[in-house]
């Protein structure tokens, strides 16, 4: 993971935010992601 990642992954589980990324950088980890698709498919 990269700097740029680990940044958003650490403000995601400081605030509670859910990770919305394409980078499956963030499968690996404990709060995982979703992909916009994911997130659409939610709202619908």
């Amino acid at each position: 993971m990269d700097f740029e990642d680990a940044y958003q992954y650490v403000a995601a589980e400081k605030y509670g935010y859910t990770l919305t990324s394409f980078d499956a950088d963030f499968d690996n980890t404990k709060l995982g992601r979703k992909t916009p698709a994911d997130v659409l498919k939610e709202m619908m």
